[in-house]
C-alpha cells in the first residue's frame, strides 16, 4: 500500500514537471507576438508610413497634405480666388511687317563723282547726321553752283563798300539820292540770289557746315560727305532746310536760329541694310548708294476669316485692347497687351479669303554691341516676318472666377481645383464655363468663394499625388530624397 502511494506521488511530480516545461516552451511563441502588436521596440513618434514622398491623405479621399519640401519641388504657387470680369477671345494669326514708306530709306546721290571713303558697314547702327561716305565731285553742276555763290558773295561785298562811300555824299547833296536807292535794290537782289544758291547747294547734298566753310575760305569744295538724313521728309524737311539756312546765313536774320531738328532724331536708329558702293566707284545722279532700315516702329498684320469681319469692326469701333503673343525659346510666350487696331482692309484677299487688319507695334531694343573698332550693332526684339498670335476680345463677361489654366485638372467628366487649408489641400469639383490656353473661367456657383486660396499651378501633379496617396496612380516625385 505504501509502495503504491509512493509510485502515485512520483507520477504526480513527473506530470507537474512536464506541464511546467510545456508551459515554458509555449510562452515565447505567444508573448512576443502580443508584444509586437503593441510595441516592437521601434519609436514611431513623428514617423508616418502613409506616404514616403512628403504627401499623405487623411480620412477624406479628396484631401492631400504636402510637406514644405514637396511644395518647393513642385514650384507650387498659391493665390486668392477673385471674382471679376473677363473677355472671351478668339485667336487669329498675324505677322510683323515694316511700315511702308517709313521703315526703309534709300540713300541716293545728286551729283557725279567718285566714292573716296566708306564710313559704315552692313548691320551697323547709325543715327541722323552720322557720315555714310565721302564723294569727290567730277561733274560741273556742283562746281558751277559753288562758283556762282562765291561770285555773288564778292558782288555783295563790293555793293557794301560802294554804299559806305556814297551814302555820306548823298547826305551832303553831292550826288543824287537815287544812286543810293539803286545800290540798296541791287544789294537786296544779290542777297536773294545768294539765298537761292545756298539752297541749291543744300539740295545737292552739301551740309550747312560745308557751305559755311566754302563761304569763309572762298575755296571750292571738291569732296563732300553724304550723311544720314536728319528727318523723314515732308514738313520736317522744310523746317530742317530753314534751320540749315539760318546756320549758313546768319546775316539774313539778326541772330542765328537754333536748328529745329537738332534733337528730333535722338530716338531714331537706322540699321545699314546694304551697301552698293565701294571706294573708287563712279556714281551718277540718282544712283543708290546704300539702304537704311528704321525698325523703331513696326506694324502687325492680322489675318481673319471673312466671317470675323463684323468682330474686327467692333474691335476697331470700340477700341478694344488686343493681345499679341510671340513664341520664345524659353517656352514662356512673350506677351504684349493693349494693342489697338488702326484699320482693316476694305477688300478680302480672293485667294486666301482672308481679311487683313493692322496694328502699330513699338519695337524694343534687346542690346547694343560695340566692337573693337567702335562700330555699334543693335539687336531688335521684334523683326519683320516674325509670326504672332493675336487675341481679339469677342465677348465681355462679369461676375466670373478666372484662374490660370494650370490651376484646374480634368479627370473624366469632372474638373477640380485644389483649395488650401493650412497644410492640407482639398480637391474641390468646379464648373468650367470657358477655357483657352491661358485661363479657365469658373462659374461663380459656390464651389469656391472669393478669398479662398487655391493652387494656381501644378493641379495635374497634385491630382496624381492624391491618387498615389490613395493607393493608385503614379508618383511623379519618386526618387527624390526626404
Amino acid at each position: 500500500m505504501t509502495r503504491l502511494i509512493l509510485i502515485f506521488v512520483v507520477l504526480v511530480v513527473i506530470a507537474s514537471g512536464a506541464g511546467y516545461l510545456l508551459g515554458r516552451g509555449a510562452q515565447p511563441v505567444a508573448a512576443p507576438a502580443a508584444e509586437h502588436n503593441e510595441n516592437d521596440g521601434h519609436d514611431h513618434a513623428g514617423h508616418d508610413h502613409g506616404d514616403e514622398h512628403g504627401h499623405e491623405h487623411g480620412s477624406d479621399p479628396n484631401q492631400l497634405v504636402l510637406s514644405d519640401q514637396a511644395r518647393q519641388n513642385l514650384g507650387l504657387k498659391v493665390g486668392p480666388v477673385t471674382v471679376g470680369e473677363f473677355w472671351r477671345t478668339i485667336v487669329v494669326p498675324g505677322t510683323i511687317a515694316e511700315q511702308p514708306g517709313h521703315s526703309e530709306r534709300r540713300i541716293t546721290t545728286a551729283v557725279n563723282g567718285i566714292v573716296t571713303k566708306v564710313y559704315v558697314s552692313p548691320g551697323q547702327t547709325v543715327r541722323p547726321g552720322d557720315p555714310l561716305l565721302d564723294v569727290q565731285t567730277t561733274g560741273e553742276l556742283l562746281a558751277n553752283a559753288q562758283s556762282s555763290l562765291l561770285k555773288t558773295i564778292q558782288d555783295l561785298e563790293l555793293i557794301e563798300l560802294e554804299l559806305k562811300r556814297i551814302e555820306p555824299l548823298a547826305e551832303q547833296g553831292s550826288i543824287p539820292g537815287t544812286r543810293v536807292l539803286e545800290k540798296k535794290y541791287e544789294r537786296q537782289r544779290l542777297e536773294t540770289q545768294r539765298l537761292v544758291q545756298v539752297q541749291e547747294l543744300l539740295v545737292r547734298g552739301l551740309s550747312a557746315d560745308q557751305i559755311k566753310s566754302i563761304m569763309e575760305s572762298r575755296v571750292l569744295l571738291r569732296t563732300f560727305t553724304i550723311r544720314v538724313p536728319i528727318s523723314g521728309g515732308g514738313e520736317a524737311n522744310l523746317e530742317t532746310q530753314q534751320a540749315e539756312l539760318d546756320r549758313v546765313l546768319p546775316i539774313v536774320h539778326e541772330e542765328i536760329a537754333p536748328a529745329a531738328d537738332a534733337h528730333a532724331g535722338e530716338d531714331l536708329a537706322y540699321s545699314v541694310e546694304d551697301l552698293s558702293v565701294f571706294p573708287g566707284k563712279l556714281i551718277q545722279p540718282g544712283d543708290e548708294l546704300c539702304g537704311l532700315a528704321l525698325h523703331t516702329s513696326l506694324r502687325v498684320i492680322g489675318m481673319a476669316f471673312q466671317k470675323e469681319a463684323e468682330l474686327i469692326n467692333q474691335v476697331i469701333q470700340e477700341q478694344r485692347p488686343v493681345t499679341a503673343i510671340f513664341e520664345s525659346q524659353s517656352g514662356t510666350p512673350l506677351i504684349r497687351e493693349n494693342l489697338t487696331i488702326q484699320y482693316a482692309d476694305n477688300v478680302v484677299d480672293p485667294d486666301s479669303r482672308l481679311l487683313r487688319f493692322y496694328l502699330p507695334l513699338k519695337n524694343e531694343v534687346i542690346r547694343d554691341v560695340r566692337n573693337a573698332e567702335g562700330i555699334t550693332f543693335r539687336a531688335w526684339r521684334f523683326k519683320p516676318g516674325q509670326r504672332v498670335q493675336l487675341r481679339l476680345p469677342a465677348e465681355h463677361w462679369t461676375d466670373k472666377i478666372v484662374l490660370p489654366i494650370e490651376a484646374v485638372v480634368k479627370e473624366g467628366a469632372e474638373t477640380y481645383v485644389f483649395r488650401e487649408n493650412g497644410k492640407l489641400f482639398e480637391r474641390v469639383p468646379v464648373s468650367v464655363v470657358y477655357e483657352d490656353s491661358r485661363s479657365a473661367v469658373l462659374a461663380n456657383d459656390g464651389s469656391v468663394f472669393e478669398g479662398d486660396f487655391v493652387a494656381m499651378n501644378e493641379a495635374y501633379q497634385l491630382n496624381l499625388a492624391l491618387r498615389k496617396a490613395q493607393g493608385g496612380g503614379v508618383d511623379l516625385h519618386a526618387g527624390h530624397n526626404h
